[in-house]
């Protein structure tokens, strides 16, 4: 800005009360348009009240200090802010009277600078209170002052807008995707702002050009010019700040700030052994403990411990960013609620934790929106929640153990899952060896079924084929855990039989099914008995399958996972070495038979498909069968119409009209427009009748019911006549031809 745009206080523009007003009214409406984008981050509309009363005092640091040098502007301006910040934003009192004290003016630097990260890494809804708070302020703050300044101590029109636009773009960064006329902020702030540079080029007036010709022309002039440059930069900052979807645009939500490691925290999926029946001197087993009560869910409720959702090769474990084109697949903060817009029942569940439940994983139902902590603790487990609402999985990294009692609420979505559903249209998740299943299905992956139908062929094939062991039986120790590319593909699904207990079915059941197409994730969890206690025999992991809606449904343990034990069917021992036989080489016997497995899976996928493969074959032949059978129909239709509709002389009408008809049927072309006789003499039949037709119709009587049937009936010899002269296939196409169900343009 050049030394001339700003006017000093010794040369003060001369401008009305009215105009001042007007930029004051303009300052103000524009901090609350750019503010709107908030509304989808905070809780309540206490953020809105904020920023515009930050503003407002923005504003009157620079009314105060307007008759003097910019320098005094440059000291009061981080002067008040530094002493409202605390009495408004953070609300500390300080010494009271909203004066700040050491520790007041210490939160404020800090939270200035801490609170932007915090609110991007909370999830919605933010509490309006630390150091987020000082989020709106500061935006409303700087706002009100580097535009008031500008607005009150510039002639130029478009320069005050500039610091609102900062504003703007600083909050479409940080905002959350919203629904609804929120969305619609941006547009509003640009015709407010453009209306606002046209009214500055307009009114203003200085003392020493008062007077001169062409002075207000030239005002309105710039005026223009300045809104033809200030409506690009709002187009364009509106296109690459704002989307419609949550994965396009930029924004820094999840890309500033900390988000909680997860990826080191115990996982119950690899422990899995622990909640199952061993041998006793397990001081770890928790098979019979009860390790949760849970009060107020309806019984058959899914408990989750947690969902896992990468997979690396390794094992099946949680992270951040780990869906993509996802928006919150992330474990953030959590205040006081969480803005869910599930559909389903709301619970409120009051969980007590045992002193046998020791993990870092907070078991929840449903969709959370709300999560208390009943006992106060010294570690201040509350705000240690991390909740990752797209797995519905809530991390608390310092351990959740017996004692600490929650209570909850949520909602219960409709989680049901058919094989008629559509998945998800595209994959989401990272999952490693994909292809190492595939000699196996490699005809699943060749099948013309919906992928949807495949999964729940693959997830019948394993129960079918599979068998259930947890090591604990005698003779069953070489069926070890884990759920490592070796285990889960050699060690199970290609190995001579499928044996393993929850973690290698549910494990391979979401690898398959991403490999045939639909995204899926392993949960650990367990189903909600009727006297509520959740014992380690309870726990069990199933799998989770994304539908087109975007909801992830539940394909329940029972459907994948055998019970059978594997008695009689472990594999032979190996062979003993007698000297001069090769003992490397097994004989025939003991070689397994993998062909009656690969036959059931081939059996059901051909259940799934032949119905389809039928219907493809058969259908042309009922589309051709339904119109051979339409033309013939209509025509009998048609003709009852004639025969027995309005007066006896339409009717005797409607008897000439199907002769003519049946004519053209029969490749007879017969003018429609012509006359009866005209017509008769191109048939070379029917003159009399033709010209009974027109005493019928013509006369002014009504001809008698006799008469009209009589003439019906001749009419029916005189079409069989014609027929009879044409060809045996030009009479059989006659039946089914269209020709004279197309419309006349030229009625009889």
């Amino acid at each position: 800005m050049s030394p001339s745009e700003l006017a000093p206080a010794a040369q003060p523009l001369h401008r009305g009360p009215g105009w001042v007003f007007l930029d004051l009214v303009a300052m103000l409406l524009l901090v609350v348009l750019a503010g709107l984008g908030l509304a989808s981050t905070f809780h309540g509309w206490g953020f809105l009240v904020v920023a515009v009363g930050a503003a407002g005092a923005g504003i009157l640091v620079v009314l105060g200090t307007l008759r003097f040098s910019a320098l005094s502007l440059l000291v009061s301006g981080p002067l008040v802010w530094m002493l409202l910040a605390g009495p408004v934003a953070v609300r500390a009192e300080g010494f009271g009277a909203g004066i700040p004290n050491a520790q007041t003016l210490s939160a404020v630097m800090q939270g200035s600078a801490t609170g932007w990260g915090q609110m991007l890494t909370t999830l919605p809804w933010v509490d309006l209170d630390g150091a987020p708070a000082l989020v709106p302020f500061l935006l409303g703050y700087l706002g009100g002052l580097l535009s008031g300044s500008l607005a009150l101590r510039s002639r130029s029109p478009g320069l005050p807008v500039l610091p609102l636009l900062g504003v703007l773009v600083v909050v479409l960064l940080v905002r959350r995707p919203a629904d609804g006329p929120v969305e619609w902020h941006p547009l509003a702030f640009a015709v407010v702002a453009v209306a606002w540079v046209l009214l500055r080029g307009a009114g203003f007036r200085s003392a020493r050009l008062r007077g001169i010709r062409g002075v207000s022309r030239a005002r309105v002039a710039r005026g223009i010019a300045a809104a033809l440059v200030v409506l690009p930069v709002l187009l364009v900052t509106g296109l690459l700040t704002s989307a419609r979807d949550p994965g396009q645009g930029e924004s820094l939500v999840g890309k500033v700030g900390p988000l909680s490691e997860v990826r080191n925290l115990d996982s119950p999926l690899r422990r899995f052994r622990s909640y199952t029946q061993q041998p006793p001197g397990g001081s770890k087993n928790l098979y019979s403990k009860t390790l949760v009560e849970i009060g107020g869910a309806p019984r058959g409720t899914r408990v989750r411990f947690l969902s896992l959702d990468l997979y690396d090769g390794k094992v099946w474990r949680p992270g951040n960013h780990t869906m993509a084109g996802a928006y919150d697949d992330r474990f953030q903060n959590v205040d006081t609620s969480v803005r869910h817009e599930t559909a389903g029942t709301p619970v409120r569940v009051v969980v007590t934790v045992k002193k046998s439940y020791d993990s870092a994983w907070v078991p929840t139902v449903g969709s959370l929106t709300a999560l208390r902590f009943l006992r106060p603790d010294r570690n201040d487990r509350r705000d240690e929640i991390r909740y990752n609402i797209e797995t519905s999985t809530v991390a608390l990294p310092v351990g959740l153990s017996g004692g600490n009692d929650y209570e909850m609420l949520a909602v219960l979505p409709d989680d049901r899952l058919t094989a008629k559903l559509r998945p998800w249209p595209r994959p989401v998740l990272s999952v490693a060896g994909l292809t190492r299943a595939d000699p196996l299905i490699r005809r699943v992956l060749g099948s013309p079924a919906p992928p949807m139908r495949k999964v729940f062929a693959l997830a019948r094939y394993l129960r079918l084929t599979g068998y259930y062991s947890n090591g604990s039986a005698l003779g069953e120790e070489i069926y070890e855990p884990g759920h490592d590319i070796k285990r889960l593909f050699e060690g199970f699904l290609l190995a001579p039989r499928l044996v393993g207990d929850d973690e290698q079915y549910a494990a391979a059941m979401a690898v398959l099914a991403n490999r045939v197409g639909v995204p899926a994730r392993v949960v650990v969890g367990a189903v909600v008995p009727r006297s509520g206690k959740v014992r380690g025999a309870d726990v069990q992991a199933w799998v989770e399958l994304r539908v087109a809606d975007g909801s992830w449904r539940t394909l329940p343990t029972e459907r994948f996972m055998s019970k059978r034990p594997p008695i009689g069917q472990l594999p032979p021992p190996p062979l003993p070495r007698v000297p001069g036989v090769d003992s490397t080489q097994p004989d025939a016997a003991a070689k397994p038979d993998t062909s009656s497995d690969q036959q059931q899976l081939d059996n059901d996928l051909d259940r799934t498909t032949s119905w389809r493969t039928a219907l493809v074959r058969v259908l042309p032949a009922l589309v051709l069968l339904v119109l051979m059978l339409v033309v013939p129909v209509l025509k009998r239709v048609r003709r009852q119409r004639r025969r027995n509709r309005g007066r006896r002389s339409d009717q005797m009408a409607g008897a000439w009209a199907e002769l003519v008809d049946h004519a053209r049927d029969l490749g007879i072309s017969v003018k429609a427009s012509a006359s009866r006789p005209s017509q008769a003499r191109v048939l070379s039949t029917a003159g009399a009748l033709s010209r009974r037709g027109d005493e019928g119709v013509f006369t002014s009587e009504e001809p008698q019911e006799q008469e009209v049937e009589d003439y019906w009936h001749q009419m029916g010899g005189e079409r069989r006549a014609l027929s009879s002269s044409r060809g045996i296939l030009r009479r059989a196409w006659a039946r089914f031809n269209p020709e004279s169900l197309r419309r006349r343009r030229h009625p009889d």
